[in-house]
């Protein structure tokens, strides 16, 4: 039996969900495809940061309309549906080279009317008084938020459901159906769906379903390893990314840790599927070799097992090893940069995996060649922050013919045109 809908979306995660709420909106019938469950794998692991500060400047314009979208969308359905906390996330800086990356990202911020202020010692005294370290200034965004990523994503998919969108749970893609030119639907697990727009947004598991449609996407898949604090006495809503620690803090006084922005790096387990696409990071790959963790591992031993033809390509990936000593080195800095809370516990550890690109922005473009087809993919950690815009985006495209915002940036065929610049001193 042949299924049909109007706009058919692989991946329930932020940035599917968020692309079927503004569709159906819209009066399309919407049907969204998962291997697991609703934000299953990045979009319930991630940091839950919403920033605008320290990005690539081709993502700010997104990173703000999406910061407006989350207080729409907690206004609508409530703090308890998002935690969406506008607190504010600080960037201090330790050494001069960190004082020039803030201050560059404060000028590259502040030229698309992000409002973002320096500074100097006094001023991190007085707006964190408990934080301790040497440190030469900061950054700081007022506007900036936090929120819990799996809530978030959780909620946007059950108002999408309320407005008449199907979630199809544990019914993995197996290929994108193609006549001629034109991507005309999917071959799932329990049968053919037709439509006449896909939309591709399935985070690591995007690169094998572009591939069977003669899509090449350059994404590497990287691993961050993220704990979480028991609760606390609550002391302050402001978020921080520093040189060697970043950290949110939770509704219930407990706090999220991930690395800093310097001196550790992701985690690269070497797959079959790895080698695809390596020569656009070979690049980057040079100049942070010191920093790289590369191992043999469980998802090595998964992508032998699908070239060999013993499991399905796509299944579930197993559960992410986590990087220990990463997570307690993280978790000694923390302590060190709040001494007041002594020597503060993890209550929970976990690793997610990320769709890295080679300049670290995603892929957002409708391909030359394959009408019917719009790939979402390789948000490069980035997604939870800005899936509310891209799915506002992907319906403008759909429904209006273009979107509001200029996505060519994210053009896949940058990478063939040797037109990818990563900024150098993004944060």
């Amino acid at each position: 039996m042949i299924n049909k809908a109007d706009i058919v979306i692989v991946g329930a995660g932020i940035t599917g969900c968020s692309a079927a709420l503004a569709l159906v909106r819209r009066g399309l019938k919407v049907c969204v495809f998962e291997r697991g469950v609703i934000a299953s794998e990045q979009s319930s692991r991630a940091w839950g940061f919403i920033r605008q500060q320290g990005r690539h400047e081709a993502e700010i314009p997104l990173a703000a309309e999406a910061n407006g979208l989350w207080i729409e969308l907690t206004k609508r359905y409530g703090f308890e549906a998002t935690n969406f906390t506008q607190g504010g996330i600080l960037v201090p800086a330790e050494s001069e080279a960190d004082l020039e990356q803030v201050e560059d990202a404060h000028r590259t911020a502040s030229r698309f009317g992000v409002q973002t202020k320096l500074l100097n010692r006094d001023d991190l005294r007085d707006l964190l008084p408990q934080m301790a370290g040497s440190w030469r200034g900061g950054l700081f965004t007022p506007g900036d938020a936090h929120g819990e990523p799996g809530l978030s994503t959780r909620s946007i998919a059950r108002a999408a459901v309320e407005e008449g969108v199907r979630i199809f749970e544990h019914t993995p893609v197996l290929s994108l159906e193609r006549q001629g030119g034109k991507i005309t639907g999917i071959n799932t697990a329990q049968g053919v769906w037709r439509a006449p727009v896909v939309v591709v947004a399935n985070g690591i598991g995007a690169s094998a379903l572009a591939r069977t449609a003669g899509i090449t996407l350059p994404i590497q898949v990287i691993k961050s390893s993220v704990s979480r604090t028991v609760k606390t006495k609550p002391f302050t809503q402001i978020a921080m990314w520093s040189p060697h620690v970043a950290y949110r803090p939770n509704a219930d006084g407990s706090f999220t840790i991930g690395n800093g922005y310097r001196g550790l790096g992701p985690d690269y387990e070497i797959t079959l599927e790895s080698l695809r696409g390596l020569r656009h990071f070979l690049p980057a790959y040079r100049k942070n070799w010191r920093l790289l963790k590369l191992s043999l591992g469980r998802d090595f031993i998964y992508h032998l097992k699908i070239h060999l033809g013993l499991s399905g390509e796509a299944e579930q990936l197993p559960e992410p090893s986590l990087n220990q000593s990463k997570i307690e080195r993280n978790a000694e800095r923390f302590r060190a940069l709040f001494p007041h809370l002594g020597n503060i516990q993890l209550d929970s550890r976990w690793a997610g995996r990320l769709d890295l690109t080679p300049d670290a922005i995603p892929i957002i473009d409708r391909p030359v060649g394959h009408d019917g087809l719009l790939l979402a993919a390789g948000f490069s950690g980035h997604g939870f922050a800005l899936g509310p815009s891209i799915g506002k985006q992907i319906s403008e495209w759909i429904c209006d013919g273009k979107p509001s915002l200029d996505l060519s940036p994210f053009r896949l065929a940058r990478f063939q045109e040797g037109s990818v610049a990563r900024a150098q001193k993004a944060l």
